[in-house]
């Protein structure tokens, strides 16, 4: 099976947290996907210097006039279950094998999405910040790709925020998922 990647898993630090394997950039196969794009909505509660809030991540949305990139990674079936955990507020979606350019794939793709109305944040929510952080995991990864992933990659993603930026460190409110997100699951 395999899984597109669009948000921190482009970053191989971070996605080597859900994996028990040694991950290199080369499981990390850019790719883009056809009648997706990214969005900034998707909620997630997290602790800021211990204060809770609404913290604003990367999302995918359906639009067939748009594409998007990011990348695919083949796991088996233990490795999605430890990342049902890690992204348990998402839905997964199926992403037709022939939807997806850049890698011959010979079965179609898992994203996560969030699709529950209560998990979207709206322009104007009170309380509700896209984490500086997130933004420097998701920047960290560009040096192994090339140019012109780059370069879509912040014209879809980083060009405008919905949602003010909150520096600092946080933590997800929800224990499991903060641990696996950033100790992993390796010993």
């Amino acid at each position: 099976m395999y899984l597109f990647g669009f948000g921190s898993l482009i970053n191989l630090n971070s996605a080597q947290k859900s994996f028990e394997r040694e991950l290199s950039y080369k499981d990390l196969i850019p790719v883009r996907v056809k009648g997706l794009k990214k969005v900034w909505n998707s909620i997630e509660q997290i602790n800021f210097d211990g204060k809770d809030t609404n913290g604003v991540f990367l999302n995918l949305q359906k639009d067939e006039n748009s594409s998007t990139n990011g990348v695919v990674i083949k796991l088996s079936q233990e490795e999605f279950e430890v990342l049902k955990q890690r992204e348990k507020n998402y839905s997964q979606v199926i992403i037709k094998a022939q939807d997806v350019q850049g890698a011959n794939l010979d079965e179609d793709v898992i994203a996560f999405m969030t699709t529950n109305e209560e998990k979207l944040a709206k322009v104007g929510d009170e309380n509700t910040y896209i984490p500086a952080k997130y933004i420097d995991i998701l920047t960290a990864a560009f040096e192994h790709y090339d140019e012109e992933f780059v370069n879509e990659y912040k014209k879809e993603a980083l060009e405008e925020f919905p949602f003010p930026l909150k520096q600092g460190v946080y933590k997800f409110s929800d224990p499991l998922q903060n641990k696996l997100a950033k100790e992993g699951i390796r010993k």
